[in-house]
């Protein structure tokens, strides 16, 4: 009889799957696995197709599939501050610059370096059926952190391209890892395949 009982916990053990730390999102137009407590958010768009991901540091990641989607690593301006724009930043903004590199001068002038300040840096990567820009912040927790794809579909100067950007700003160190590596799972089932 122990042996029975002994036999059948046994196959209780082995016949149960462990729950998976990931999940898959459909956006319809692409999917995503994500960790499983990160949660789909709705948006509207207006000329666009746009959602998002709330994490479980609860930060926000936006992403926009239309003609008008940005390229989030052109928004990389150098933390270079004259005292008066210094003066006019938020609380928090002055707060996150704390732990950046930037700098805070008399005067802008043509003298300084400014790519010593920028926030962000980008490499190009294939994603899923596409060449696509990883942006990643140069200062951690300040900044932009996703992913542009410059073309779905469409092509030319007078094309009408559909454009993919995913993005989070000012990122948790734990949010932008698990971000980085979530975006390499990323399907354009809808471009694709």
């Amino acid at each position: 009889m122990k042996i029975f009982i002994l036999i059948c916990i046994s196959i209780t053990c082995f016949s149960c799957k462990p729950k998976s730390e990931f999940k898959k999102i459909d956006f319809e137009s692409f999917e995503i696995t994500v960790p499983q407590n990160w949660s789909e958010i709705e948006l509207n768009g207006t000329d666009s197709y746009v959602g998002g991901i709330v994490t479980s540091e609860k930060d926000t990641l936006i992403f926009d599939i239309g003609a008008y989607s940005s390229d989030v690593s052109k928004n990389d301006l150098p933390l270079v501050f004259d005292k008066k724009s210094y003066a006019e930043l938020t609380e928090k903004q002055k707060k996150l610059l704390k732990n950046t590199k930037h700098l805070i001068v008399d005067t802008i002038s043509g003298k300084i370096d400014f790519k010593n300040y920028l926030t962000q840096k980008f490499e190009i990567v294939e994603i899923d059926c596409f060449k696509a820009k990883i942006i990643t912040t140069r200062n951690k927790g300040y900044g932009t952190t996703g992913i542009y794809i410059d073309s779905l579909k469409g092509g030319g100067q007078n094309s009408n391209k559909t454009k993919f950007s995913f993005y989070g700003e000012n990122l948790q160190e734990k949010t932008e890892k698990e971000f980085l590596n979530t975006i390499k799972t990323i399907k354009l089932k809808k471009y694709c395949h």
